[in-house]
């Protein structure tokens, strides 16, 4: 006889109630052994193992996601793990679980029986036959995974807010120099169920840092986390779970779970594992690889690849098929150069490209600033004490000058570790000593540096005369320090090099409640010091200095539109636009990364003819596409990837019609919680905002926009400026013409779609369709 497990939470109450009482009945059937966590004896016992003991000697597994559970979705991933079949229930009239199920996004390929009472759960069980259900999730998604995976040591699930810990982990994660990949919440919530099994069967060891109950959007983010730990640990991973306090950790794994209140217990807990992992890789790495070599491949749709949808997770291979939309050398034409595009066009791809390119010239040196947490909410309070625009202008630009100066020396001084001692130069040799006796000022994290730094300066506001601040100031950033590194870098790279910095990032800084005026002018000073700083390096003529300086700038479009109207002559600030509205252009990014990452030998038209239909619902497909997406490049792939896991899911040897619609849902599920993190206003209100839109008609009008911004709880009075920022966002586009509706895909091209849409002043909108198959928008233009 079959035996099952069955899951389920506290809460709601009644749900416990009609699961138990559907248990006594169907073990009444004799023909199956239901139990629950309420049949195990687990005095003296530590909950999660008795329950985890459980379902590995269960035949199958079932939960009830009602009340979205976090005890149960660490189960429930567990018996994923465990390759268990699967079998999950769900009460429909409980609104809020229904929404938390579809925002996980996890199991839309499994589904689920509803239920409203005891005998929905016997019937159902019953009539589904789930003592035959066979289904493997795992192994499924694995039919969809690369055959030689890109391994790492660590796999790390980072909060959904940047704090401090967040910062402390990922330094000792790079002290330990471990190769590791970051589920990183500030660029997208919730990635793929795929892409998270592909990441967990190519490491060793998993972390997890849950959020504080205090954080924002908590609910989500631990949800995810507890699914994915409990396939971490169902696959045997080396699994570390952690949590700032408060956090009221579910019974069931509050031994799994360990807490913190400081950096320093935040690293009195993290810092023993990894070190643990760094002792342990080889071991560890070898029976990963051992795992990988049993996957199999049963059609040629398995080796087609198109890569991941975020930079970040791919830099080191994006330089193969990255396309150029402008030739690198125009990106880097002048002294300071700034890339502008908004989030997801390719910044940091075209980052990591430049740093990829430049770096084949021995001569050149590239130094990549991307601060991982920029905290400037000190400066922008620091800022609003100041006396007067002088002090707030020789401040901004001694920051910059500090930060940046103390950024190259840090990564030269990386460069020239490298090198045995034999092989150094007098000069670096100077510059080695130099810097190691000054470490506190050189060596310290980017956001470290600046959060000291600003503590100091805050005693000196108000006191004393222009010029005693002046001294002052220079002072606490250490000015004679920083003259002696630039001095030191300049002998160091006098021999025709050429110094190119790269930042990127500064949008991390640009949170909900930010006062968006003083950010814009600390960043709008960045470009008044760099021809500074390339001033002093080049000294006087006498000197002869023989490199080049130059300083590329990649910033959020939404974030330069800002700045252009803190500038006192924006016209004169050149800048190149990452654009993707050309269909070809568009189309290529999909087929050069279908050659270069596919398994076998392809050319651009197999993808085409052979793996993909050639229409959608009658139109062709890049037509359908280019109708439904945002045109941009992480929007793209991840339709794509989204498609090819359906059809491989299914047993298609190419990518089928229903496929494709079927991505076009999930797809667009993710845009519409990817545009929570771009939003710049309140997440909760923005959300709340867009809940609004559920079920409504696809064309709107500003009147309806005022009402479901009185229900969310936004002031009508910022009506104007809430339609601009949805425009923006590509939320909704304005009418121009009768029945024709443009979207804003780029910052400047909202002026003359804006005039054309007052002139016909229609106060009509369309909502993207990137959002109507989430929000099951009705059709009525």
């Amino acid at each position: 006889m079959k035996s099952g497990f069955f899951a389920y939470g506290s809460t709601p109450e009644y749900c416990g109630e009609c699961i138990e009482e559907a248990i006594v009945q169907i073990n009444k059937g004799a023909t199956v052994t239901l139990s629950s966590w309420r049949d195990l004896n687990v005095r003296g016992a530590i909950i999660i193992y008795k329950i985890l003991e459980k379902i590995d000697r269960s035949d199958f597994f079932c939960a009830d996601l009602t009340g979205m559970n976090d005890n149960v979705l660490l189960e429930l991933g567990y018996a994923i793990a465990k390759r268990k079949p699967i079998y999950l229930i769900l009460d429909t009239s409980h609104v809020e679980s229904v929404k938390k199920f579809r925002e996980l996004n996890f199991l839309t390929t499994v589904g689920y029986s509803t239920y409203n009472n005891t005998e929905d759960i016997v019937n159902n069980f019953y009539d589904d036959d789930v003592m035959a259900i066979t289904n493997n999730l795992l192994e499924s998604i694995k039919d969809n995974l690369p055959t030689k995976p890109d391994y790492r040591a660590l796999f790390y699930i980072k909060g959904q807010v940047d704090t401090n810990y967040s910062q402390e982990i990922i330094n000792i994660i790079e002290s330990k120099k471990l190769p590791v990949v970051i589920d990183d919440p500030v660029e997208t919530k919730i990635q793929p169920l795929t892409w998270y099994v592909e990441q967990l069967l190519s490491v060793p060891a998993f972390l997890s840092e849950f959020s504080s109950v205090h954080r924002a959007g908590f609910e989500l983010h631990n949800s995810k986390c507890a699914f994915i730990s409990g396939m971490a640990i169902g696959l045997g991973l080396k699994v570390l779970m952690v949590a700032e306090k408060p956090y009221p950790a579910p019974l069931d794994y509050q031994d799994l779970l360990q807490k913190y209140t400081s950096r320093e217990s935040c690293r009195a807990v993290v810092e023993p594992y990894l070190e643990g992992v760094h002792s342990e890789i080889a071991e560890l790495l070898l029976k990963r690889r051992d795992d990988a070599e049993k996957r199999r491949k049963r059609s040629r749709l398995q080796g087609v690849h198109f890569g991941e949808y975020i930079a970040e997770h791919e830099s080191q291979n994006l330089y193969e098929y990255f396309i150029e939309t402008s030739h690198y050398k125009d990106l880097i034409k002048s002294e300071y150069n700034i890339i502008v595009g908004r989030k997801g066009t390719g910044k940091t791809a075209t980052l990591y490209f430049l740093e990829d390119t430049l770096s084949e010239d021995p001569r050149n040196h590239i130094c990549l600033i991307k601060p991982i947490n920029f905290e400037v909410d000190g400066l922008v309070e620091l800022f609003k004490t100041m006396r007067d625009e002088f002090e707030r202008g020789f401040l901004t630009e001694a920051i910059w000058k500090f930060l940046i100066y103390s950024e190259i020396s840090k990564s030269l001084y990386a460069t020239i570790k490298e090198k045995n001692e034999y092989a150094l130069s007098p000069d670096e040799g100077l510059f080695i000593s130099y810097v190691e006796a000054h470490e506190s000022v050189v060596l310290a994290d980017f956001s470290t540096r600046l959060e000291q730094e600003l503590e100091k300066i805050n005693l000196t506001i108000g006191k004393g005369s222009q010029n005693e601040f002046k001294i002052r100031v220079s002072e606490i950033l250490h000015d004679g320090v920083i003259y002696k590194l630039r001095e030191l870098i300049k002998s160091v790279l006098s021999k025709n090099n050429k110094l190119f910095v790269l930042i990127d990032n500064l949008d991390k800084s640009w949170r909900t409640n930010s006062d968006v005026t003083v950010l814009s002018k600390f960043i709008l000073g960045l470009l008044g010091t760099v021809g500074r700083i390339a001033r002093d390096f080049r000294g006087k003529p006498q000197e002869k200095i023989k490199f080049s300086f130059n300083l590329t700038l990649f910033i959020r479009s939404d974030i330069f539109k800002y700045i252009m109207s803190s500038a006192r002559e924006p016209d004169k600030i050149e800048f190149t636009r990452l654009s993707w509205n050309d269909p070809e252009v568009f189309f290529r990014l999909i087929e050069d990364r279908f050659i270069k990452l596919s398994e076998f030998e392809v050319v651009a038209e197999d993808l085409w003819s052979e793996f993909i239909v050639s229409d959608v619902d009658g139109q062709q497909l890049r037509k359908w596409i280019m109708g439904k997406v945002i045109p941009r490049p992480r929007d793209v792939i991840y339709l794509f990837n989204s498609a090819k896991t359906f059809a491989i899911a299914r047993g298609h040897i190419k990518i089928e019609e229903n496929d494709l619609t079927s991505a076009y849902k999930d797809y667009s599920n993710w845009v519409f919680k990817s545009i929570l993190v771009e939003n710049g206003i309140t997440i909760t209100q923005i959300e709340t905002f867009m809940y609004q839109l559920m079920g409504e008609n696809a064309i709107i009008t500003s009147d309806d926009i005022a009402i479901f911004m009185k229900k969310s709880e936004i002031g009508v009075d910022k009506l104007a400026k809430f339609i601009d920022h949805l425009v923006s966002l590509s939320v909704i586009g304005r009418e121009v013409a009768i029945g024709k509706f443009e979207f804003e895909y780029e910052f400047d091209s909202d002026t003359k779609i804006k005039t054309l849409a007052e002139k016909l002043n229609s106060k009509r909108f369309k909502i993207h369709p990137a959002f109507t198959a989430y929000l099951e928008s009705i059709d009525n233009g």
